[in-house]
């Protein structure tokens, strides 16, 4: 994930949010344009970028509660 897209997440909008407003709009998108279209795939990145953080907070907070 970018810099960018990290501190757009940390100071705009719940990352969770963010992840169920990507996913809507992709599947929107998808109606009318094909998967190999390059705003699909842009937006397909986008939101597998903000699941990877999502997976890693969730994966770290864990590890904290084990200690």
């Amino acid at each position: 994930m970018t810099a960018l897209a990290y501190n757009y997440y940390r100071n705009e909008e719940p990352l969770y949010t963010m992840i169920e407003r990507l996913r809507h709009e992709l599947l929107k998108i998808t109606e009318h344009k094909s998967f190999c279209d390059r705003d699909v795939v842009e937006l397909s990145q986008r939101l597998d970028a903000y699941i990877v953080l999502a997976q890693r907070q969730k994966s770290g907070r864990s590890e904290v509660g084990a200690r």
